[in-house]
């Protein structure tokens, strides 16, 4: 209240000044703007989702997380587990999405509406699977700019106005995924391996993918130091996630040598991430964007596997080798494997079987920083998940 009365009183004055007084009081007005439209629409840290009698049969859940990282309504939890606890839920894959920055569990959230049709076109490309959607929430913000924000925009960078948040808010995503997100995370493991669940694949997006990375870095090393293979996967979309963040990851390879336990993708012309991430953190690269990266992924031409490629003789020998190149044909997508990225890759089968592939991505499959979710990508999903399937959790040399 005494910030406005505060610009009332300038405003005031300042139709009394001559135009060359106004222009010298431009940069002062527009100060004044971006006060009011940051501190006069804060975002509250709330519940949007409430648990009845008929959500424990639902196929869509949500569960949402505070500031402190706790779960907001236990209900929720409750809810999700009486559906897993159902008969069919032995052969059932519950796929979890955690949004990140700007974004919330508001129903009418463009990553939540988002998320419900990801979870629809996934059942329609693979009818004969039992999917359970998951909706991670959290308050991705805090407060919301009356413009200049391109928060739900597939290329959007420019969100000048309450840019400074996103110092506080990596710290929450952290927390909320070393605290709720991993103690949910525990309590799904039991029921997987109890034979409950089949599996849980786990996406999280932007800050979304930090939350993911804290709440399940330390079960993918542990399952690894026992020798156990994890049937779940997660799957970090553009993370704000630094290099070293990801460091204590990057040693281990798969119990089976081929199936990865974590794919982080990282767009190529994600601006947000590899250039604003980069400034913001004193030049420390995301890991995205690092001497982490062990594959690389583009389309086909046309999106068609079967057309051939003129490459430089090189890369055809380097193609031509098992493993070192494969296809998802439906999709029309080639994965490259990055060799001598680091000292632990000098081969494709070093980069294989990395516990953790690390993907640049091509703009035409990922394009920016908010282009997820969409059918391409469900039907990708589906094929990925059809090939483990089909190959006992073991990547074939050419998928």
């Amino acid at each position: 209240m005494i910030l406005v009365r505060v610009v009332q009183y300038l405003w005031f004055r300042m139709i009394r000044l001559s135009w060359r007084s106004w222009l010298k009081l431009i940069p002062l007005m527009f100060i004044s703007l971006v006060l009011i439209s940051i501190f006069a629409t804060p975002i509250p840290d709330q519940q949007y989702h409430f648990p009845d009698e008929n959500t424990a049969n639902s196929n869509f859940h949500v569960v949402e997380f505070n500031d402190e990282g706790q779960p907001h309504d236990l209900k929720q939890q409750q809810a999700l587990f009486d559906r897993i606890k159902k008969p069919d839920s032995a052969t059932a894959e519950l796929v979890i999405f955690v949004h990140g920055w700007h974004q919330s569990a508001a129903p009418t959230d463009s990553n939540f509406v988002a998320f419900q049709l990801y979870i629809k076109e996934l059942q329609d490309v693979a009818p004969q699977r039992n999917l359970i959607g998951l909706y991670l929430g959290w308050r991705g913000d805090k407060y919301d700019p009356l413009w200049l924000d391109e928060s739900d925009k597939a290329e959007g960078w420019l969100e000048p106005l309450d840019f400074p948040t996103i110092f506080q808010r990596k710290r929450v995503s952290r927390l909320v995924g070393e605290q709720g997100v991993s103690q949910l995370l525990d309590k799904l493991d039991v029921v997987v391996e109890q034979g409950q669940l089949k599996r849980y694949i786990f996406i999280g997006h932007s800050l979304g993918g930090s939350v993911a990375l804290h709440a399940s870095k330390d079960r993918v090393k542990k399952a690894i130091d026992l020798g156990k293979d994890n049937p779940n996967l997660y799957l970090l979309l553009n993370p704000a996630v630094t290099a070293k963040e990801y460091k204590p990851l990057d040693s281990l390879l798969s119990v089976d040598r081929q199936k990865p336990s974590m794919v982080v993708l990282q767009s190529k012309g994600d601006f947000a991430v590899k250039e604003a991430f980069n400034f913001i953190k004193d030049g420390e690269q995301a890991v995205g964007n690092s001497w982490a990266i062990t594959h690389d992924i583009d389309k086909c031409p046309r999106g068609n596997c079967k057309i051939p490629l003129q490459l430089h003789s090189s890369l055809a020998q380097h193609d031509a080798i098992p493993g070192c190149m494969m296809q998802l044909n439906r999709s029309g997508w080639r994965i490259r494997a990055r060799v001598q990225a680091r000292r632990t890759i000098q081969s494709c089968d070093d980069a294989n079987m990395q516990a953790v592939w690390v993907l640049a991505v091509s703009n035409d499959i990922i394009f920016g920083h908010n282009d997820i979710l969409t059918p391409n990508h469900a039907g990708a999903l589906a094929e990925i998940l059809s090939l483990i399937d089909y190959h006992r959790n073991q990547i074939p040399e050419a998928i």
